[in-house]
């Protein structure tokens, strides 16, 4: 009989295989966002005068109550002056009036004093008490203005640049604004969401009293913001949405929505740019693998699908979304399946594969080259005895 030549033995090929999992991924929304301060107030000078002293450093963080500015207070002190005194003079004025009531009515009780004095007493009496109170509240407003000689800061925050030197002439006859204190912790950051965006947000509010409660406190979009710094790394700190303009703008159909951040170490400045991320929905029970498992060519894109008898099929699929987790399949792809992640380059649609995890990859890998290493060694020892 003649020699039977042997049927080759197929090795299947080594690939690393993942199993297709489901998950639930959330859907976000990216945007671009404006840093803005939370409080931006304008300092300006309450009354007419000259500036003496200017007592803080430009760009500086102040508290609120510290002293700003110094208005020359001498027209201002010499007008509580004169109207003290005059509260003084009115006063002795009602002192002796009473005296005058006190001493005329048991006269007028005994018929000792006639009507007409004893109404009269009473008369001037009332109007040294008008007048005095009419004093006193000249007097009041005339400390108050003396007060307004002394600016201070009305909030704590950043105090930006002077608008004016000293010695200018500030108030309503010159310079009213003199600076400006922006308030920086916290801090609101602005972004523009579309029509659609806030559609999917809203949805995530299964319940109606959700809805009545987020629409009460001025958010019709509720969630956590995360941001991002001019470095591009991610703030440490979540925004949480406070306000959500009621309207579109029918030019962009976008509308704004505002969050707030903790800024206490003054990370964030008002005016710079960053990238904005919110939840807007989620997706449940939603195919996931990983991005690697997946090639893209002219006809879209597939897989590489281990089969249960160990054969190589190559599959398209139709991609839904892109998240953090991995690639969402719409259609084309189960639960369970098993799909190339490592090797596919070694193996076509129809081969054998064998499927293995990363760490069995490995172990069979080092396993392999320690054979061939061996081998190698046995080899160079033949060549040396020969």
């Amino acid at each position: 009989m003649g020699c039977e030549t042997p049927e080759p033995v197929i090795t299947p090929k080594l690939v690393v295989v993942e199993q297709v999992d489901t998950a639930t991924v959330p859907l976000f929304g990216n945007y671009v966002g404006v840093t803005k301060a939370s409080l931006d107030v304008e300092v300006r000078a309450r009354v007419d005068g000259f500036v003496q002293d200017k007592s803080f450093i430009e760009g500086s963080a102040i508290k609120e109550g510290d002293l700003l500015y110094s208005i020359d207070n001498r027209p201002y002190l010499a007008v509580v002056n004169r109207l003290k005194a005059n509260v003084e003079s009115q006063q002795s004025v009602l002192d002796k009036s009473q005296r005058d009531v006190e001493r005329l009515k048991p006269l007028y009780e005994q018929d000792a004093a006639s009507q007409l004095d004893f109404d009269n007493a009473i008369s001037i009496l009332s109007q040294a008490r008008s007048s005095l109170a009419a004093s006193k509240a000249e007097l009041e407003e005339a400390e108050l203005e003396l007060s307004y000689t002394q600016i201070t800061s009305p909030i704590s925050g950043l105090v930006s640049r002077s608008e004016v030197d000293i010695g200018a002439l500030v108030g309503s006859n010159g310079q009213s604004l003199l600076t400006r204190v922006k308030q920086v912790d916290p801090i609101y950051v602005t972004f523009n969401m579309s029509a659609l965006d806030y559609l999917n947000a809203r949805r995530r509010m299964t319940s109606y009293s959700e809805q009545q409660e987020a629409e009460a406190e001025g958010k019709a979009v509720e969630g956590f913001v995360t941001i991002t710094l001019p470095d591009d790394s991610e703030y440490r700190y979540l925004g949480n949405v406070r306000f959500t303009d009621p309207s579109v703008n029918p030019e962009t159909g976008t509308f704004e929505v505002r969050a707030e951040l903790p800024n206490p170490n003054r990370e964030l400045l008002p005016g710079q740019y960053t990238n904005v991320r919110i939840k807007l929905n989620e997706m449940k029970n939603a195919i996931v693998i990983p991005q690697k498992a997946t090639q893209v060519e002219q006809g879209g894109v597939y897989v590489m699908v281990v089969l249960p008898n160990n054969k190589v099929e190559r599959r398209f699929i139709v991609i839904e979304h892109q998240s953090q987790l991995g690639v969402v399949v719409k259609s084309g792809l189960k639960a369970g399946e098993l799909v190339i992640v490592e090797g596919m380059h070694r193996v076509r649609h129809g081969q054998l594969a064998e499927p293995l995890t990363a760490e069995q990859y490995l172990k069979k890998e080092d396993a392999i080259e320690k054979e061939q290493a061996l081998q190698q060694q046995i080899l160079e020892q033949e060549q040396e005895q020969k």
